[in-house]
């Protein structure tokens, strides 16, 4: 846990009441924050207390936003991040684009634009995105693909380049694929499905 990363930074305490926090979440987060807080869930404590938290969570996401401020916000965050973070190579599954970031983008932004799939869990959310018509059945698979070659990747070419002959066969195997060529098919059509979303989603081409 990086303690600089709370809402006052080194200033503040490391842990704050619930009238805070939700304070803090209603008058000062910005959207990205909100992005992050799809997430959030209660760990530890009290069933009262735990529940009293997720239903601050659940107030802030689910509170009315300027449909077109929260496009642009969303935008522009990622836009930031494609910039500062390219990807790493040719099988970087998670910052290439059309990859697993952009679907976490697409995924938060239609949470809290349509109050829909509201659940920590990404292929929940995915799920019930999905299940309600606002994104395609295209980007599940999409979705279980890339993390299965991510989690593959991060052990077998960590550089994210292509790796030998054995490691590619060991890491089509962990994708679920029949042999390399299957693999490179699979992110292919995995990252065209994403485009093809985020064309729809936020009408803007997604250059791959």
């Amino acid at each position: 846990v990086d303690t600089r990363l709370r809402p006052s930074g080194a200033q503040g305490p490391l842990a704050v009441s619930f009238g805070s926090f939700a304070r803090y979440q209603n008058e000062q987060a910005w959207t990205w924050e909100h992005m992050a807080l799809t997430r959030a869930r209660p760990l530890f404590g009290p069933p009262p207390a735990q529940a009293e938290l997720a239903g601050i969570i659940a107030g802030v996401l689910r509170k009315l936003r300027d449909p077109a401020q929260l496009k642009q916000d969303v935008l522009a965050m990622r836009a930031e991040i494609a910039r500062h973070k390219p990807a790493e190579g040719p099988l970087d599954a998670k910052l290439a684009r059309g990859g697993l970031v952009d679907v976490e983008f697409l995924v938060h932004y239609l949470q809290l634009r349509e109050g829909v799939g509201l659940v920590p869990d990404l292929a929940a959310a995915i799920a019930a995105l999905v299940g309600a018509g606002h994104l395609p059945e295209a980007i599940n698979s999409a979705h279980t693909m890339m993390s299965r070659l991510l989690i593959a990747v991060r052990l077998l070419a960590p550089d994210a380049a292509i790796p030998p002959p054995a490691a590619r066969a060991v890491l089509a195997k962990a994708c679920g694929c029949r042999d390399w060529d299957a693999v490179v098919v699979g992110l292919t059509e995995a990252r065209a499905a994403v485009r093809a979303a985020w064309a729809e989603v936020f009408g803007e081409k997604l250059e791959i």
